[in-house]
């Protein structure tokens, strides 16, 4: 389409130069008529290279001083400058913008030497090239380096864009390699508190078999610590296996963000842990990898959250200034699953350049406490 597009302007432009001969020849005076008709025709060649300054900078130039010598062949004295000057102008910013420095730069000479010949054989310049070239040089040479630096802004905006892209990618790949360390991590650990929990259950059931014949009543109550221990297990694993499968990688969801808090908190409530939830602050939209990292940390910390009905767990939200603290207090499990699911947490939040505390509150509940800063990191 734009190959069909130049040829019309083309064929356009050496019509008109066809119109205007074919004007002279009626018009024009008997002696002097078939060298204007020719110089007229030729004038086409200094417009015509303007027309291929984009794909071929440099023939273009080539070009365009070729034509500034042939279109004064007919009379040498034909006036051509209020053409031949705004198409020089164009043809060396296209030039400057598009050709490598060692083309720009002959294309230029060539150009700049076409204006000293321009000077010597236009009427309307009074035939002093001299003259003409103090004024043509500068003006030339001034396009010409703009579009130098517009060719130097547009390389180092390409080059920033590429940087920044290769910085999301490696981000992205990181990101990814961190998930598969954490889900790696995150199995081994559920392995082992599985291996745990069904030594303590082994052990439960022999002390049962033991005491049923001889004390029923503390058989009974040894069954029931069974019943529980398993009810807590299948509770646990199921958090962990979730997380496990939140993090895959062949059908990961959209990034969670704060947005989601609720979703998270009814899973938990769902699995029997209740939990309560208070934000201090204006709630509002936090960096993508803060949000991330925060709900990710929650989501591992409320896999140890026991939460029963009278002491219920309660997650708090402070969106600061310049950063987020997230806040859990309530009773948590003390086995290898929980503690795997903290470190997991930790982790989280560290590698975000933020900070995380777990401690021991009064009555044996525990505080935890995260705070992330609330702007993206460099």
């Amino acid at each position: 389409m734009k190959t069909f597009t130049t040829h019309r302007v083309v064929i356009v432009v050496f019509a008109l130069c066809v119109i205007i001969a074919a004007g002279v020849w009626l018009l024009g005076p008997a002696g002097e008529t078939r060298e204007t008709i020719v110089g007229v025709l030729l004038l086409s060649a200094v417009v015509l290279p303007v027309f291929v300054r984009r794909s071929m900078p440099l023939t273009a130039a080539v070009a365009l001083s070729a034509g500034i010598v042939v279109s004064a062949l007919p009379t040498l004295d034909q006036p051509r400058c209020s053409v031949v000057v705004p198409a020089a102008l164009v043809v060396l910013f296209s030039l400057a913008v598009r050709a490598e420095r060692p083309r720009a730069l002959a294309g230029l000479a060539l150009v700049l030497a076409a204006m000293v010949f321009l000077g010597y054989t236009d009427p309307i310049l009074d035939n002093d090239g001299a003259g003409f070239a103090i004024f043509a040089f500068p003006l030339c040479g001034g396009l010409w380096g703009a579009g130098r630096l517009a060719r130097s802004r547009d390389r180092t905006v390409g080059e920033l864009a590429e940087l920044t892209r290769q910085l999301e990618d490696q981000r992205r790949r990181s990101a990814e390699v961190a998930v598969e360390v954490e889900r790696t991590q995150l199995a081994s650990d559920l392995d082992e508190a599985a291996r745990w929990r069904i030594r303590a259950i082994i052990r439960l059931a022999d002390d049962a078999e033991r005491l049923l014949t001889h004390h029923p009543a503390r058989a009974q109550e040894a069954f029931g610590n069974i019943e529980r221990v398993g009810r807590e297990s299948l509770n646990e694993m199921r958090g962990l296996l979730g997380v496990l499968r939140s993090d895959a990688r062949s059908e990961r969801p959209p990034r969670p963000s704060l947005a989601q808090i609720e979703t998270l908190l009814d899973q938990a409530r769902a699995d029997g842990r209740q939990v309560e939830l208070a934000v201090d602050g204006d709630r509002r939209s936090l960096p993508g990898g803060v949000e991330v990292a925060a709900y990710r940390a929650l989501q591992h910390v409320l896999t140890t959250i026991q939460g029963p009905e009278e002491e219920p767990a309660t997650v708090r939200l402070r969106y600061l200034p310049a950063a987020l603290e997230l806040e859990v207090r309530g009773q948590l499990s003390e086995d290898a699953a929980a503690n795997a699911a903290l470190a997991v947490a930790r982790e989280r939040v560290v590698a975000y350049g933020g900070h995380f505390d777990a401690s021991v509150m009064h009555g044996g509940r525990r505080l935890i406490r995260a705070r992330l800063p609330a702007t993206a990191r460099g």
